[in-house]
């Protein structure tokens, strides 16, 4: 009689095993590609930027030997100022490529249309997040992102320039399609920050058609998380075939992150600050 109860109680068992009655641990799923690119989103605009930013800017041809080596202020308001010498006073403001996210975020946001990139730095941010350091100025959350203006697939594992472990997606704009010009990011793993951003390049003229890319790599410099090199590429093609590209490297050297500038160092024009010594990078 007990060996009858002990077989049928692991006849039983099995029976209910077979059934999946037993309940057993499910590994979260992962992310979709969307939430990978809003929370992407969220953490950048939470990076600090520096009161003024100072970088020489390269630029090369083809990969070529560089061409053009200037050296520019990034001010407070995020315009920038610029100097023929390393040691000359900032004298030219001139539009150009802003290596923080406030600079990024405005492609992201309005293309290539620098003239309404350009009214949008009048714009009040607001207020700094509380668990960051005293001082320093973080990015206001922008819904003009539009993260629903965009087809968001996964891409998958993928390297960040620097080499560190990240995540692909790849963006095709829905809507807005003549701002919305994100095509390919990659995220770092450890950090959730974008380390490479890709945007689509088109225009037509007459009968010459331009198509490209630009493609910005991130890295750390000064402390900040800054783009460190950016690439151009532009193609140009007419009756439906490709007749000459045109390649620009710009890489940001020498970067430097001070909390004021001194009066001396400017020309008449800009208004200057206290002086105050900043932190360096390369």
């Amino acid at each position: 009689m007990r060996v009858t109860t002990i077989l049928r109680s692991f006849f039983l068992c099995v029976a209910f095993l077979a059934a999946g009655g037993v309940p057993y641990a499910r590994a979260d799923a992962p992310p979709s590609a969307a939430r990978y690119y809003r929370d992407a989103l969220a953490i950048m605009e939470r990076q600090p930027v520096p009161p003024y930013l100072t970088f020489r800017t390269i630029l090369s041809l083809h990969g070529h030997p560089p061409t053009i080596d200037a050296y520019k202020l990034r001010t407070k308001d995020g315009s920038e100022i610029s100097r023929e010498l390393p040691h000359g006073k900032w004298e030219s403001e001139k539009d150009g490529l802003d290596p923080t996210w406030l600079g990024v975020s405005k492609i992201v946001q309005y293309g290539l249309d620098m003239a309404q990139a350009q009214s949008s730095s009048t714009q009040k941010p607001t207020t700094p997040a509380k668990n960051l350091p005293q001082g320093l100025k973080t990015i206001a959350i922008v819904t003009a992102v539009a993260p629903d203006d965009y087809r968001i697939s996964d891409r998958g594992a993928a390297l960040c320039p620097n080499g560190a472990p990240g995540h692909a997606l790849h963006l095709q704009a829905l809507r807005n399609k003549e701002r919305r010009l994100l095509t390919h990011v990659v995220i770092e793993s450890a950090t959730g920050r974008f380390c490479e951003m890709r945007f689509s390049v088109a225009d037509s003229l007459v009968a010459v058609g331009v198509s490209g890319y630009l493609a910005l790599h991130f890295g750390e410099s000064a402390d900040y998380w800054l783009v460190r090199d950016a690439r151009f590429v532009i193609g140009f093609r007419t009756f439906g075939m490709q007749v000459s590209q045109l390649t620009i490297g710009v890489a940001f050297r020498k970067i430097t992150a001070p909390t004021a500038i001194p009066a001396v160092e400017f020309a008449p024009g800009p208004s200057p600050s206290p002086a105050a010594k900043g932190a360096s990078g390369e």
